[in-house]
């Protein structure tokens, strides 16, 4: 089955830094012209110029000030961007610190899972992002590949993150959630994550995790404003629109891939969630594109 097009961190100069600050002027030809699936983190903060840029089927307006944030996992396309310049920063998901004794709380304050795709920084906070985006272009340009260097650089990604994270925390009703059922939410996203394909029942992820399903569902509600089956009939449907949409797999082999034993069962469970059948979603993505 043809699936969609994947792209990795591919420098192998910087692969034991895992970071890469560039600006979009100078990758601008090397952009895909398709619809792709990074394997890294992207930020983006535009400097000059308007464009448009596509995340998961949201199309975002960028201007001066645009903040564009794409997770490993998620699909984008670079849809209007020949005007457009700023700062890029690729950002290997192994760079990040996960579960060091040290940068422990770092990683979970930063949440990069619930970033906003795009927003619009204040003037203040973005003169800010924007001058240490710039000084860690500055010292990349003199990396040598020393342990130093690389724990320098990793050091001002991180720092660039949260003065980020603080800002995408006013976005968003996460910081308000009380920290049990923060983590409890937390938990099930990335649980869900992993086995979405497989797994589309609630009481598995109840079983997994220990939890009562009401106990899943009151976090979901406290943060996504529905219950806990929603919130994973959202994801398996989000991912059969990818599909359906950038690859050349049929409803039948989407279905198959997405854990549905029977076509029939997986055409009946777009409709409800969508509201459109995946054929016809498919025929309207690819005129579309």
């Amino acid at each position: 089955m043809e699936k969609i097009r994947q792209t990795s961190f591919e420098n192998k100069q910087l692969t034991a830094l895992g970071v890469e600050p560039i600006r979009l002027a100078d990758i601008r030809a090397k952009l895909p012209n398709v619809a792709e699936r990074p394997e890294f983190y992207i930020l983006f903060l535009v400097t000059a110029g308007r464009g448009k840029h596509k995340v998961d089927f949201v199309e975002y307006a960028l201007s001066s000030g645009s903040l564009v944030f794409i997770r490993p996992g998620q699909v984008q396309e670079w849809s209007d961007y020949a005007e457009l310049d700023g700062e890029v920063v690729l950002i290997d998901p192994r760079s990040l610190p996960h579960g060091d004794r040290l940068y422990a709380a770092d990683s979970n304050l930063l949440a990069l899972d619930r970033w906003q795709n795009c927003t619009v920084l204040p003037r203040a906070v973005n003169d800010d992002v924007l001058d240490a985006l710039r000084r860690l272009r500055r010292d990349f340009t003199q990396f040598d590949g020393s342990s130093l260097d690389i724990a320098l650089v990793r050091h001002e990604v991180l720092s660039i993150l949260l003065r980020l994270a603080r800002w995408q925390g006013q976005l968003t009703t996460m910081a308000r959630v009380p920290g049990r059922a923060q983590k409890t939410y937390r938990l099930f996203i990335q649980l869900l994550e992993q086995q979405y394909a497989d797994q589309h029942s609630l009481h598995y992820y109840a079983q997994r995790l220990g939890y009562a399903q009401s106990t899943l569902s009151r976090a979901c509600l406290k943060y996504e404003g529905v219950s806990a089956k929603v919130v994973i009939d959202r994801r398996i449907a989000l991912e059969a629109q990818r599909m359906l949409a950038h690859s050349r797999a049929s409803v039948a082999e989407v279905g198959f891939y997405l854990g549905f034993s029977e076509t029939t069962n997986f055409i009946k469970f777009f409709r409800r969630v969508l509201g459109v059948t995946p054929s016809v979603f498919q025929r309207r993505s690819r005129v579309e594109a």
